[in-house]
């Protein structure tokens, strides 16, 4: 489970996002350790998940509501320097000198390699850099770096800094990346503490601290010197043929979101790390990765570059998300200052789900999460008008709205409904009721009744007006197909959920916290019962909105190829006014909802939003797999699939230098479940319908069901579904009910259905 190239100076911050090493709660970019050179596209960074700083937000016209400040992701002081010398000559990894080029990231490891053979004038010297960001220290960042001797004889110097003095990447021309520099930390003491370098930095605004402790090791001769703002320490030697030195560096990031005191944590973990060694902490990784691949691995047989794909989508999955309740999953995960380290719907609707099958407990603290700025959304709905009920913010990191372009931004209020989707589903699929009554319930409840302030009862239904869907290239439209959907769904769910917790003794807390009355669950099925939904005769298919089938259709094979994505080069409002849509929006809502629409409005439906979507989101091409496998289009389903697993390896989207499309990668691991097995969960219960793609021999995936782990297995004769632990389970498995037992699928007997 290796994924290896050789290296250029061409798209180098492009390698440097996908051999990123992260753990979900750190994150650092695979810059060139000794730095870049003029002509070298570099973004170096470190990142801690959640851990943030406060901007303002500069309006020509700023409007009542408006948000005045942002939340950004921090660039955190830099660990990762170390530079070479030999008698005199640099080594760089882009010189003319050095050959032989190759870059690794083994994911059964959990760590990246980086080799080359470097020429000097008096022989050659291999360089060997290992990195590893630590799954079981969450702080750690760990580095390896060796050079060996060929036929070198002669005077070598390693140097390693901490460098403090860092600020944030911009892009002054693209909306995905932030637009201007920024300087977020001011160092509050750099200094040497016994042997370890350590810096404490606070943010300029939101008063939050970090603080990095290095451990460097290596056998030679050392000096230190302490500067404003960076350490350095050298080491000197002579290195004859044959012969290798080697540099180990342990820097530690604790900060004040997650530690009392950040300082006193990152002494204390950094000595267990150093009585470890890199050798033990490899050892860990690779055992704790052992657990995860064993529990989490898709496979499919008969085709190794598609499983390679596959299997680096789940990795960076596992890389991009946080387990710790304060953090969730930024649009970029921790590979870089996309979005500037904001969560949006991507969390719950893409990336949440993988979790879900294969590590309910990091599901539910992606949950707990959103219960902990459940107060930030109740503020967020008052501050756009709204009397009762909760918005969660489109895009964040700590709870306070962070967008703002309103019409693509705030407006979506789906969000509501894709976070009560996910709360939703962990019930039905763990049965966890006592975390839905202690705080998953609060959240159904007030999301539920937003939806009553937002919409209106007419003659035709239940409406809700001036909203913005999935689709960002259509805004501020009347009753989105999409938005109706999940808000139906949240309303139900929510009766439901105070119902079952009635029934089991347990609807104290919710009724206590929200006071919630039986009159105002009786509201919220009135609203879902007589939801309205667009309909169209002419077509025969599910409208977007009430206006989308009236505009002009955009004809968007006559736009050349560079003007994509069309976000980039057309004002909105022209966009506005078209049929065109950036991504998948009411194909979402039929894949997620299939109730909404019978099968062949669905399917009308699908061939009419295929003609008309750009796929400019990476949200979007998975969706049209997952639909396009559920309707038996299988050998296109298969070409969309093959795009969707290869989107950031391929970068088809231009900007995986600015961090990977993390909910892209969720929807590759959806595309195999919610497409080709068929995997659905609703009231009734798991359901599979699985079918096996053209060109594949079979795959197999294991999912957690109610407390129990089973394995499905599908080849070209037969579905095989088995109890690996725990007791025997109920599912559907096309259409028939039965039991999963360690001896695989028994279908009920009528007396027993």
């Amino acid at each position: 489970m290796n994924i290896s190239q050789a290296w250029t100076r061409d798209h180098f911050a492009q390698l440097e996002t996908l051999y990123h090493t992260a753990n979900g709660c750190l994150g650092v970019r695979a810059a060139p350790e000794e730095g870049a050179v003029d002509g070298v596209d570099s973004i170096r960074g470190t990142y801690l998940n959640a851990f943030y700083e406060i901007k303002d937000v500069r309006y020509g016209e700023k409007l009542f509501g408006f948000p005045e400040t942002q939340q950004v992701m921090v660039n955190l002081p830099d660990a990762q320097t170390v530079t070479l010398q030999a008698q005199g000559e640099t080594f760089s990894m882009f010189g003319d000198a050095v050959t032989e080029r190759l870059q690794t990231l083994s994911m059964e490891g959990g760590y990246t390699r980086r080799q080359c053979r470097w020429q000097t004038s008096q022989g050659a010297l291999r360089v060997d850099i290992q990195r590893l960001t630590s799954f079981v220290h969450q702080g750690l960042f760990a580095m390896r770096y060796r050079v060996t001797s060929e036929d070198y004889a002669g005077d070598l110097c390693l140097n390693a800094m901490l460098n403090a003095d860092v600020r944030n990447h911009a892009v002054a021309n693209d909306p995905r990346v932030a637009a201007e520099p920024l300087r977020c930390l001011e160092i509050r003491s750099l200094a040497m503490d016994g042997d370890n370098a350590v810096a404490l930095v606070n943010t300029l605004r939101s008063n939050l601290s970090v603080c990095c402790r290095v451990a460097w090791h290596c056998d030679w001769p050392k000096e230190t010197s302490v500067g404003h703002s960076a350490i350095n320490r050298s080491w000197s030697g002579c290195l004859r043929k044959g012969e290798q030195v080697e540099l180990t560096v342990l820097a530690d990031y604790a900060d004040s979101r997650r530690f009392r005191d950040p300082v006193a944590q990152t002494c204390k973990e950094l000595s267990l790390c150093q009585q470890l060694g890199m050798e033990r902490l490899l050892i860990e990784q690779a055992e704790w990765l052992a657990d995860f691949w064993q529990a989490s691995r898709v496979t499919v047989e008969g085709d190794e570059q598609l499983q390679l794909a596959l299997d680096y989508d789940v990795f960076e999955l596992l890389q991009s998300t946080g387990r710790d309740g304060v953090s969730n999953v930024a649009a970029k995960g921790l590979s870089g200052e996309g979005y500037e380290g904001h969560t949006f719907w991507d969390s719950e609707i893409y990336v949440f789900p993988f979790f879900l099958w294969t590590n309910p407990a990091t599901a539910r603290e992606l949950l707990r999460y959103r219960c902990g700025i459940l107060d930030r959304a109740r503020a967020n709905a008052r501050s756009l008008g709204f009397a009762k009920g909760a918005l969660f913010p489109w895009r964040t990191i700590d709870g306070d709205e962070c967008s703002a372009y309103y019409p693509a931004g705030s407006a979506q209020y789906h969000i509501n409904g894709d976070i009560a989707f996910a709360f939703i589903q962990y019930w039905l699929a763990t049965g966890d009721l006592r975390f839905m009554a202690e705080q998953g319930a609060q959240v159904l409840v007030e999301t539920a009744r937003f939806w009553l302030e937002l919409g209106h009862m007419a003659e035709d239904g239940f409406r809700m007006e001036c909203v913005t869907g999935p689709d960002e290239y259509t805004c501020l439209v009347n009753n989105n197909f999409y938005t109706n959907a999940t808000a139906q769904y949240n309303l139900r769910g929510a009766v439901r959920l105070v119902q079952r917790l009635r029934e089991a003794g347990m609807d104290g807390d919710v009724r206590a916290q929200t006071g919630v009355t039986d009159v105002e669950l009786a509201s919220f099925t009135q609203a879902a019962d007589r939801m309205y939904f667009p309909k169209d005769e002419r077509y025969g298919v599910s409208p977007q909105d009430d206006s989308f089938l009236q505009k002009a259709v955009l004809d968007i094979s006559a736009i050349p190829r560079d003007n994509f994505p069309l976000l980039l080069h057309y004002h909105p409002l022209f966009l506005y006014r078209y049929q065109v849509c950036k991504q998948a929006d009411t194909v979402l809502a039929h894949l997620l909802f299939p109730y909404t629409a019978d099968e062949d409005t669905v399917r009308r439906s699908y061939h009419y939003y295929e003609r008309v979507t750009t796929h400019d989101s990476s949200l979007s091409q998975c969706v049209f797999t997952m639909m396009a496998a559920r309707l038996g289009y299988m050998d296109q389903a298969v070409a969309l699939f093959s795009g969707t697993v290869d989107l950031d390896r391929g970068d088809t989207h231009g900007n995986t230098r600015d961090g990977l499309h993390t909910a892209n990668m969720g929807g590759s691991y959806l595309c195999v479940l919610r497409g080709f097995a068929g995997l659905a969960l609703t009231d009734n219960g798991l359901a599979l319908a699985p079918t096996l793609p053209p060109g594949w021999e079979g795959y197999a995936f294991n999912l957690c069901y109610l407390g129990s782990r089973i394995h499905c297995m599908v080849t070209p004769s037969a579905v095989n579904v088995t109890l690996l632990t725990g007791e025997p389970v109920e599912l559907s498995l096309h259409g028939q009910r039965g039991l999963v037992k360690q001896d695989g699928f028994h279908v009920l007997t009528a007396d027993e259905n």
